[in-house]
């Protein structure tokens, strides 16, 4: 709990220190390892390959159909880079749905979707009928609204997810929460927490993110983030995002 308390620290160091210009970078559909309510237009596509312990990949692709919906696939293969045997998991389906874009009386935006949960180790349960369909999966839902700070607008996100595969387990449902913060015409800081149980028990379970994320002109992404847990060793992750349109 102490590297939390120096990272809220350099936190609010790095929000101080730096200038907060207002640039038009592109809304995220995700912060680090949770989904916010933001979609991608219609006609264009994103791709994604996430790199975690052990030498394992996430790849991600997915293609606005709407402005207000994105349909796609993931794929984990655990071990991928490194001297053991890569571990393929079935692809799963990824998709969003974006209800609304905020009203001046109610600046929220809601959306639901369906998508893997957490990273890593983090995210795989043994199952011995199928060793290849590991990976956690389920709906969520979750709300993004809008703050203003030294003149820049950060963005908040909140919701929750239940797990339905390999297993499905309402027991498990958890919260996630995430805040998005622009820092200057390329970079944006980002922190969240997630795995928080539905009844708020088990908090040695919850993980804390933190990452910086480079953006050109929100074509092509590069991250860096931090995977927290109370006793756990940090997991070190890095992500590379390509964001186009046919």
């Amino acid at each position: 709990m102490k590297f939390i308390f120096r990272l809220n620290i350099l936190i609010l160091l790095m929000i101080i220190i730096i200038p907060q210009n207002t640039f038009a970078q592109g809304k995220q559909t995700v912060v680090i390892d949770t989904p916010t309510a933001f979609t991608i237009a219609k006609g264009t596509y994103k791709v994604s390959l996430l790199e975690y312990d052990q030498g394992g990949m996430e790849f991600k692709t997915f293609l606005g159909l709407h402005d207000i919906f994105y349909l796609g696939v993931s794929l984990d293969i655990q071990n991928a880079i490194g001297k053991e045997d890569p571990h393929f998991n079935v692809p799963g389906v990824i998709g969003k749905i974006k209800f609304n874009d905020g009203w001046e009386e109610f600046p929220l935006v809601l959306a639901a979707g369906y998508d893997s949960f957490y990273v890593g180790n983090y995210g795989v349960e043994d199952n011995d009928e199928n060793e290849l369909d590991r990976v956690i999966y389920g709906p969520y839902a979750v709300i993004t609204g809008s703050i203003y700070l030294f003149d820049s607008e950060q963005f908040l996100s909140a919701g929750i997810r239940m797990p339905t595969q390999p297993y499905y387990k309402p027991e498990n449902t958890s919260y996630f929460g995430s805040l998005d913060i622009p820092l200057g015409e390329f970079f944006r800081f980002q922190f969240e927490t997630e795995r928080v149980y539905w009844d708020f028990k088990h908090n040695e379970d919850w993980l804390y993110n933190a990452g910086i994320k480079y953006n050109y002109f929100d074509h092509v992404g590069f991250e860096f983030a931090v995977i927290m847990q109370e006793d756990e060793k940090p997991n070190r992750i890095i992500r590379i995002e390509y964001h186009a349109e046919f």
